[in-house]
């Protein structure tokens, strides 16, 4: 917990940014339109919510590289590696930063209809 950090990639604003979420974050921050990027000290993810865009997810890339390059120089003897993860492929070590986790919400399948059937309008 001593390296752990989450960090919410989004261009929500009209631009780009990498913000730091709180020390207590959990499940319920992983935004489906949004990139996030978790360090636990030896691994960096990349968490691609399923309704980002490209442009995010290739912003988001270039970040995490270069926040690896950075921790390179100011931490050498924690070198880092860069893993990428999407919604519902989770890794058994991501999902362990998490408190309580459980499987990602989704709509009930009535919701999913309606949705669709407003869609073909």
């Amino acid at each position: 917990m001593e390296y752990m950090r989450l960090f919410r990639c989004s261009n929500d604003r009209g631009y780009f940014a990498v913000t730091e979420k709180c020390i207590d974050f959990c499940q319920d921050d992983l935004s489906d339109d949004d990139i996030m990027l978790l360090d636990t000290g030896d691994v960096v993810y990349l968490w691609v919510g399923p309704t980002s865009t490209e442009i995010e997810i290739k912003l988001a890339f270039k970040s995490a590289q270069v926040y690896i390059q950075h921790l390179k120089i100011k931490q050498p003897t924690k070198p880092r590696k860069l893993l990428l993860t999407t919604k519902g492929k989770e890794p058994a070590p991501f999902i362990k930063c998490f408190h309580a986790w459980s499987k990602h919400k989704q709509p009930p399948n009535n919701l999913e209809k309606k949705i669709i059937l407003k869609s073909k309008e």
